[in-house]
């Protein structure tokens, strides 16, 4: 599927910064459109001699097209309007020019947070006239199924000393959770822990655990008594 969704008044696009194995998250300023977000499946044909009709199936997902679109914003110095700005812009536009691949965000102005994982295949400046912005374009392709959501479930009452592993699923449920991708937290680790989706007591209390995918998360609170 492709063609160009332009985005709404208070809609933010970031990009996943790994280091060290902590994700960092960067706003993209001044994007002004994204291909079409989602995935569509090609029909697949089962028809049988015993059919009457022809009968289909989903087959291979076509992901979107993902041609970004922005405001260019021109170099700053230290102190000037838009130098924060320009900095997070320019640090985006060379992982394009990079041809980098990482996980994009979309963060929707009613709180819908979709993510997945992009490829960029270049960048390059827009033709434009003296009344235009300069405008940029990073075209790319999307190398995942879209992350609509993430959900998780499992013992949340467990004892000090006493462990429960949760179980994370994602809409759509055919999203492959590689697990090297998945970040856990924990809000309190003086109450709880989580590694690789196991929590441990380790004192009475609440602590609420996170499991984040491609920048979409969900939690879950645990009680440890």
């Amino acid at each position: 599927m492709s063609g160009k969704t332009i985005l709404i008044a208070g809609t933010i696009v970031e990009h996943e910064k790994v280091t060290g194995g902590v994700p960092t998250w960067k706003r993209i300023p001044r994007v002004t459109e994204i291909g079409s977000v989602g995935d569509q499946a090609d029909p697949k044909e089962n028809t049988t001699l015993a059919d009457k009709h022809k009968t289909y199936g989903d087959g291979l997902q076509d992901s979107a097209d993902k041609n970004l679109k922005g405001q260019y914003i021109p170099p700053k110095t230290s102190g000037e309007d838009e130098y924060d700005n320009y900095l997070l812009q320019q640090e985006f536009i060379k992982r394009c020019r990079a041809k980098e691949e990482f996980n994009v965000r979309v963060i929707w102005p009613d709180g819908e947070v979709n993510g997945f994982l992009y490829k960029s295949l270049g960048f390059e400046f827009d033709q434009g006239t003296q009344e235009d912005w300069k405008m940029w374009t990073t075209n790319g392709k999307q190398n995942s199924i879209t992350v609509f959501g993430l959900t998780l479930s499992g013992d949340n009452t467990i004892s000090v000393g006493g462990t429960s592993t949760l179980t994370l699923t994602a809409d759509p449920a055919d999203v492959d959770l590689t697990a090297d991708d998945i970040y856990w937290s924990t809000s309190a680790s003086g109450v709880a822990t989580v590694v690789n989706g196991v929590v441990t007591g380790v004192s009475a209390g609440v602590a609420t655990i996170t499991a984040t995918f491609r920048g979409v998360s969900t939690d879950i609170e645990v009680t440890v008594s």
